[in-house]
């Protein structure tokens, strides 16, 4: 069945047509009924109008997402058997008609086979590792997504589960502290009689021999861990809630549009709520499942927790109750994600917590819960001394920050201006501006955060396909930061941050330096709540669906191109697929109509200067050096098959060391730039210890960038205009 669209219908029409259609459907269910066949036909109404591209739903639509979703639940192939692929062979051309229906058939279904399968691998992962494997075989495993099949049968089943199982062991004998644990070499016999040597001397002379004997402890001790790390795996698995698997099944289908189209479970919006805002309300305390318990491993500095010197690292939550609650919840057992919504809350609300201390003794604690910042989302800025020749600025932005559910929080535009007015009073000679690994955010705030640099003007068009195209200006009338400019991208800087680097590259505004080409998403998306016309008030999540394409001022999509480098430096992605282009279903490339925009006035030739580092880059060894570590990446990405024979595994680890050894020229590398906290900071790092040691670290990671080396010495050449 082909989609037809209404071309030129205006945006308000089809969400009119879109209530009444959803409407109409609620008819159908009342309430108590299963919510997520309500949800699928929601997803289905709003993509059939909104997408800009919707796909075809037919049985070619149904056979992609029979197979995607079969690879998607079982990736390795290690559950299924063919013949379960086969069994489920009637809904191959059928799922199409399901999705428009909501018909949950098939999902239910596999859902159910695939806990009927986890109870048979849990029955066979404990016999398969209840004896020794025998590392002198010369077999492989392969990971090769194009040459594993599903097993034919189940003697075939338990011979790949067997190959599986023995990969894991070997994986586990050659982490440091198992084998420190349990294995004792000829080396440390004769260090022990030989006494009167130096151990430095006895290391470097004396080899490592692994005995027999040795070897067998070694080899018990990591099919020991593989089993705990199974059980553990299996418990968590079995304890997942329906509504996980769905979200899987749904996405299956959703991605076939494009892949940011997307549906998420009221769970998994409220994570990305908080991920894109850095910001969240709670006890600021960072959990993590160990064996069932929910045990504190970080505390943030300023947070509930830390303020209480109540709860510690190691601790564990056992129980926990709400201010207004008689009884407390046990969480042992309970999924991490489910017990961390528990202790979650507004601020200001109270949450008592039963507590095991590390000695085993029982507390019970009432925490009152706070605004928790994570300062690693944040902006933060530095001051680069070039050894008395120049004074520069840096502000490395993780991503375009803001919270969806309050404007007047605290966002990545607001941060950047004030960034950018401490750095000018230290007055700084030149900007750097980090949007590395910077994979985007809210449209609203790259517009502004570019009219920083650029001022009054045009800095992005979004278009839909039945849309006019919509010119997004900066509101303000002034740059605030007109010196020289640096844009640092590499092959992950996606979605806002090409928008930035596209606009400073088309305004001649400054230079962007980096990989060959940035990711390549040039779609916008906008989210949807499923709640809106149907069961107002209960939780069914939210639709993430692509409504337009951004485009360049020069009328090109950056959409699978990406945003070309001016200057190139190769990264370890050079060579490895990572971009838009590399991803199932992306849109087509396309542009539209440029619009006018006057090229920034600059006293340097920019061209000039780019070709002065072009020249400079080409004959620089570390350059050179990183370019080999990026195609040896490459090389490795490709290397899917693994030696399960303990000599050969041994050699290759070897081989692979000492490749390695080029990183080593990296350890001891240094640009000689000195790198200090802006006058502002300096009260804060003398406050907060925590807060000056993650610096601290920063800093070093600094002193030890050859993007940054580069990019200095570019602003030295516009400095100096000795072109």
């Amino acid at each position: 069945m082909k989609n037809p669209r209404f071309k030129g219908m205006k945006y308000v029409l089809i969400c009119l047509i879109l209530f009444l259609l959803v409407l109409s459907v609620s008819f159908c269910f009342p309430k108590g009924k299963e919510d997520q066949s309500m949800i699928l036909k929601t997803i289905y109404q709003t993509l059939y109008f909104l997408h800009p591209q919707p796909v075809q739903i037919d049985d070619a639509f149904s056979q992609k997402v029979y197979k995607k979703y079969f690879e998607n639940l079982d990736p390795q192939k290690n559950y299924f058997l063919q013949s379960d692929i086969e069994a489920f062979s009637y809904y191959r051309n059928r799922l199409d008609e399901a999705f428009i229906n909501g018909d949950l058939t098939f999902f239910n279904q596999i859902i159910e086979r695939l806990y009927e399968k986890t109870l048979q691998v849990e029955d066979l992962y404990k016999q398969l590792l209840s004896r020794p494997f025998d590392f002198g075989l010369d077999e492989v495993i392969d990971f090769d997504e194009d040459k594993r099949s599903y097993a034919k049968d189940l003697q075939s089943w338990k011979e790949q589960l067997r190959k599986y199982f023995k990969y894991l062991t070997i994986i586990e004998m050659d982490t440091p502290e198992v084998a420190k644990k349990n294995i004792v070499t000829s080396q440390s016999v004769l260090r022990a009689k030989r006494w009167a040597v130096s151990k430095e001397r006895e290391k470097e002379k004396e080899p490592s021999v692994l005995t027999k004997k040795n070897f067998a402890r070694l080899e018990k001790e990591a099919r020991r861990r593989v089993e705990e790390n199974m059980s553990e795996y299996l418990r968590r698995f079995k304890m997942r809630e329906k509504l996980d698997c769905f979200s899987l099944y749904v996405n299956t289908i959703t991605t076939q549009y494009d892949p940011h189209t997307n549906y998420f479970s009221p769970k998994e919006k409220e994570n990305f709520d908080l991920n894109i805002s850095g910001q969240l309300e709670g006890i600021g305390a960072q959990l993590q499942d160990k064996r069932g318990y929910a045990t504190v491993v970080k505390l943030i500095v300023g947070g509930p927790a830390w303020k209480s010197k109540k709860l510690e690292v190691g601790d564990k939550i056992i129980k926990v109750a709400q201010s207004n609650a008689k009884e407390s919840k046990n969480i042992i057992g309970m999924l991490l994600d489910n017990s961390i919504r528990l202790i979650r809350g507004k601020k200001g609300t109270k949450v008592r917590l039963t507590i095991q201390k590390k000695d085993g003794t029982m507390q019970k604690i009432t925490l009152v819960r706070d605004l928790i910042e994570q300062e690693e989302v944040f902006a933060k800025s530095v001051i680069i001394s070039d050894k008395g020749k120049g004074k520069y600025g840096l502000i490395y932005l993780p991503e375009f920050y803001f919270n969806p559910n309050n404007k007047g929080a605290r966002n990545a535009a607001t941060d950047i201006r004030q960034q950018l007015e401490i750095l000018k009073k230290e007055n700084i000679q030149g900007l750097i501006f980090d949007l590395r690994n910077n994979g985007g955010g809210s449209l609203e705030a790259v517009v502004d955060i570019t009219g920083l640099f650029v001022g009054e003007g045009p800095v992005v068009q979004v278009k839909s396909s039945d849309k006019k195209k919509e010119i997004l200006k900066y509101k303000g009338s002034k740059a605030i930061w007109e010196g020289p400019l640096i844009i640092l991208v590499n092959e992950l800087s996606a979605s806002a941050s090409e928008i930035l680097a596209a606009a400073i590259e088309d305004y001649k505004r400054g230079l962007v330096l980096g990989a060959r080409h940035t990711f390549g998403k040039g779609t916008v998306q906008t989210f949807y709540p499923l709640d809106r016309f149907v069961y107002p008030g209960k939780e069914l999540g939210v639709l993430k669906f692509t409504t337009s394409k951004f485009y360049r001022i020069n009328g090109s999509s950056t959409q699978l191109k990406g945003v070309n480098a001016d200057v190139i430096i190769p990264s370890r992605y050079t060579y490895i697929k990572s971009g838009e282009k590399d991803q199932d279903n992306p849109l087509p490339w396309d542009s539209i109509s440029a619009v006018p925009y006057e090229i920034w006035k600059s006293p340097v030739d920019i061209e000039k200067i780019k070709a002065k580092s072009n020249a400079r880059i080409k004959v620089d060894r570390n350059v050179q050096l990183l370019d080999e570590i990026a195609q040896i990446s490459e090389q490795r990405e490709k290397e899917k098959s693994i030696s399960l024979n303990w000599e050969k595994f041994k050699a290759e680890k070897k081989r692979r060391e000492n490749q390695n050894k080029k990183y080593n020229h990296f350890k001891n590398y240094s640009n000689g730039l000195l790198i200090s906290s802006p006058s502002a900071e300096i009260h804060l790092l003398k406050q907060d210890s925590l807060f000056q040691e993650s610096k601290k670290e920063w800093y070093k990671s600094l002193t030890k960038d050859l993007y940054i080396e580069e990019a200095v010495r570019i602003l030295r050449d516009i400095r100096q205009n000795d072109v």
